[in-house]
């Protein structure tokens, strides 16, 4: 009778891993241990390339800043223009403050 029992489940045994494993054909295309160490390398050059946030938002505002001395310099160039304009006569005090209360740096 014991032995019965014991047929009976390496029988359920034997017909469980039938069922369930893998086959070889599953097996051939299953991800290789070289490909998966050929994929991490990959994604961690993709990583060490990547911009990161603070590194966006750093070279960003370097951008404005320098972008902004620009501007106040061409403002400072345009107000010189505007004064020279007046200093001839071309153009009366009235229409220099006009044009220098104009954004982006008006003068108040």
């Amino acid at each position: 009778m014991g032995n019965q029992k014991q047929f009976d489940e390496i029988h359920e045994m034997v017909s469980f891993i039938k069922d369930n494993a893998v086959t070889k054909t599953e097996f051939s295309n299953a991800v290789t241990k070289t490909e998966f160490n050929e994929l991490k390398d990959r994604v961690g050059s993709i990583e060490s390339n990547m911009v990161t946030k603070d590194y966006l938002d750093k070279k960003l505002t370097d951008l404005h800043g320098d972008l902004v001395s620009l501007v106040r310099k061409e403002d400072g160039k345009v107000r010189t223009v505007i004064d020279l304009l007046t200093k001839k006569k071309v153009i009366d005090d009235g229409e220099a403050n006009e044009i220098k209360h104009m954004e982006p740096f008006p003068v108040l």
